[in-house]
């Protein structure tokens, strides 16, 4: 059971995929058509092209749903240790068929409301007075029992059967090597993929004192029109970049954007920015890096003291969306977050 639990994990992993390649023949679980499979794998399989599908928005988009170490959604169970569970020809047969063996905990529920409407998810907490359900988007829903008219338990799965057909042969060959190489799967540790967002403030104003002083996401920030600002947790999207959209980063303006960085002693570290506009970063209080140019895979070494630290950014937001992305260059004994208990 174990076993078929990781793979209904997996199966939810490809959910809501693009386009598809049919310029070949798909493999299928016949046994000939797995063997070819997990031959190509092992004899032709490039796990660095399989992470970038296992992180593409607009085909795969299985980051969408789960993460592998700390990058990606937050519908599923992490898949870190997939490697260790399943084999090829059990990673094929949850992609290439998910409803076959349904995980005890990953069926879909689909709940009538007595209002008319009709939600459908995973069923997260059943506290016996409420639901909570979370949809393929990773978006919860609380429903009230007195509001449930009817409650049905799929026998399919959330992913759509045959979802895979929309990889090509060597797309879904090169996937299936990055799930099985934790080489390739470490190259991702060390992303920011959730932190704690404030704002708007004017882009007029160069510093907020107080709360470039003391950033803490339990107090309120102050705007500089005197509104009282809480800060919101946010995740990565699943090419690893936080987007500044939404009440909190209004067009023409600036946000501030709070992680914490552990360390196991004082010692130096070195992070990659990736930034799409001007942006300040403070550690620990203290302005280490400012730019007005977007910037990638820039190189900053930064001084950590033992226990943890705050890594706190100015980001300016010219058009709207600008993109934030910071990671660690890999070094045991640290740990990028967004709050302590993550």
């Amino acid at each position: 059971m174990k076993t078929y639990r990781i793979a209904g994990a997996l199966a939810a992993a490809v959910l809501f995929s693009g386009s598809a390649l049919p310029s070949e023949e798909q493999f299928n679980l016949e046994p000939a058509s797995l063997a070819q499979l997990e031959e190509a794998v092992r004899s032709r399989g490039d796990p660095a092209r399989g992470r970038e599908i296992f992180l593409d928005t607009r085909d795969a988009q299985c980051a969408n749903c789960h993460r592998i170490q700390g990058v990606g959604g937050h519908v599923g169970p992490a898949l870190d240790s997939i490697m260790e569970k399943l084999d090829i020809r059990q990673i094929a047969e949850a992609l290439i068929a998910p409803s076959r063996k349904l995980a005890e905990g990953y069926e879909t529920y689909t709940i009538a409301r007595t209002d008319g409407k009709i939600l459908s998810g995973l069923k997260l907490k059943d506290s016996g007075k409420e639901l909570l359900l979370r949809n393929g988007l990773g978006k919860d829903t609380v429903i009230q029992k007195e509001q449930i008219s009817r409650i049905e338990k799929s026998p399919v799965s959330l992913m759509p059967a045959r979802l895979v057909s929309r990889l090509s042969r060597k797309d879904l060959v090169n996937l299936i090597s990055f799930l099985k190489n934790p080489a390739a799967q470490l190259k991702l540790n060390g992303r920011l993929s959730r932190a704690w967002i404030t704002g708007p403030f004017s882009r007029s104003i160069s510093r907020i004192e107080p709360l470039e002083k003391n950033p803490d996401p339990a107090k309120v920030a102050v705007s500089s029109t005197g509104k009282l600002l809480q800060w919101k947790l946010i995740n990565a999207r699943a090419d690893g970049l936080i987007q500044l959209a939404g009440p909190v980063a209004a067009k023409k303006s600036s946000s501030y954007i709070l992680a914490l960085m552990k360390s196991d002693r004082a010692r130096e570290a070195v992070l990659r920015l990736d930034h799409s506009s001007g942006m300040r970063l403070l550690v620990n209080s203290e302005t280490v890096y400012s730019s007005r140019n977007p910037a990638r895979n820039s190189r900053l070494s930064i001084r950590l003291r033992k226990g943890w630290n705050t890594i706190l950014s100015r980001v300016s937001n010219p058009t709207g969306d600008s993109t934030l992305g910071i990671r660690y260059e890999p070094a045991r004994g640290l740990r990028l977050t967004a709050d302590r208990q993550d």
